[in-house]
């Protein structure tokens, strides 16, 4: 008898534990693999990132990734990528060079 409610207590608690890191990683990135097969293509969803997240685009220092963080909150979530452009210090050069990677999709 207490075999078996060791053995119960060990599967709930290994499911407990594969359901929490599901739903805590399914949402953080997605690797896509781009045309040059050598190349991975990071994308990150913009309602969720980080502003370390935001840091590692290219040409996105930590400013401007704090920046984006404070807009998100201030301004709330957004609808589509481009919305990106309403914040100060992304002008339509910048945001070309980030599009690539950016995502809404869960």
């Amino acid at each position: 008898m207490r075999i078996l409610a060791i053995a119960i207590f060990s599967f709930f608690s290994i499911l407990s534990v594969l359901i929490y890191l599901t739903k805590n990683y399914q949402y953080e990135k997605y690797v896509l693999v781009n045309k040059d097969s050598s190349k991975k293509l990071y994308m990150i969803n913009l309602n969720l990132a980080t502003w370390h997240d935001f840091a590692s685009l290219p040409g996105i220092g930590d400013e401007l990734a704090k920046t984006i963080i404070q807009d998100r909150e201030d301004q709330g979530r957004f609808d589509k990528v481009s919305d990106i452009l309403r914040v100060k210090g992304i002008g339509d050069k910048k945001f070309k060079q980030i599009e690539e990677y950016l995502t809404l999709k869960v």
